[in-house]
């Protein structure tokens, strides 16, 4: 039952974002469209791939900041929060967990971002064209790089028995890909780039409230130590808001180089049209 509720929360997503009526948008062909998103991913890719190299003071503080967050989890919070979830286990978060699992699932995020990037296509509307793709990357961008670290840690799921400080280092084993977070990566991903191209506070906060049960799943059903999804949620929100962001910004270039309206966050369903001069 739990599994119906998850696929029909994805399913309002989707429906929640598709407006009643057309947005303005090039004239375009499909084949075209396709090419001119699959050049515009490419280079969105080569955008996040190369933040680090830009990073300025605060950049590296804030990216301190959270490995140092991590470490002190490792050494202080990640047995104690393991042991709480153990003590605390209820029919009611039996029923409600399951759905932050089905929200960080690697299919989820895929079937999101696919279904509203098509209803954009086929409704010939732009920004929900964007907003699916921007799912996508945000999902597909920050899974490579969690995949990456997982494969190079090595470190040992709670399941397994070894303690929270167990690397192997270079393993290709499930049981040992425990950091960072996968689960967490893509719900905190898929949340943080809807959250940029909706822009309205409620829709944020349940997005990141959804995202949060998946935390929680994670460390209740001993998939994970609280240190793995601390490390996910910061990478899938870091990679969220830059893609998001970028988005946003290749839309407005695209309203002002057309003349076009510019087009409201596809959330709103009565679309109020402003021009820029």
């Amino acid at each position: 039952m739990s599994s119906f509720y998850a696929r029909a929360l994805v399913v309002c997503i989707v429906f929640s974002l598709i407006p009643l009526s057309s947005a303005f948008a090039l004239e375009r062909s499909t084949g075209r469209i396709l090419q001119d998103d699959g050049a515009a991913l490419a280079d969105d890719f080569g955008e996040i791939f190369s933040f680090p190299v830009r990073f300025d003071g605060s950049d590296w503080a804030l990216t301190g900041a959270v490995i140092g967050a991590a470490a002190a989890s490792m050494l202080w919070a990640d047995r104690p929060v393991r042991d709480y979830a153990f003590r605390h286990r209820t029919p009611f978060l039996d029923r409600l967990l399951p759905v932050g699992d089905f929200y960080g699932k690697l299919s989820t995020g895929i079937y999101l971002g696919s279904a509203l990037y098509t209803a954009g296509i086929i409704s010939d509307d732009e920004s929900l064209r964007l907003t699916g793709r921007a799912v996508i990357e945000a999902h597909t961008f920050s899974l490579l790089i969690t995949g990456v670290m997982k494969a190079v840690a090595g470190r040992s799921r709670p399941y397994t028995g070894d303690g929270n400080n167990r690397f192997n280092w270079v393993e290709t084993s499930n049981r040992y890909w425990s950091l960072p977070s996968g689960h967490a990566t893509s719900a905190f991903a898929v949340s943080s780039a809807l959250s940029q191209r909706i822009d309205r506070p409620l829709a944020s906060v349940g997005l990141y409230a959804l995202s949060c049960v998946t935390v929680l799943n994670r460390i209740y059903d001993d998939k994970h130590w609280l240190s793995d999804t601390l490390l996910g949620a910061a990478i899938g929100t870091a990679v969220g808001v830059a893609v998001g962001n970028m988005i946003n910004k290749e839309e407005d270039e695209n309203c002002r180089f057309i003349g076009t309206p510019v087009q409201e966050k596809p959330v709103e369903l009565v679309r109020i049209i402003q021009w820029r001069f």
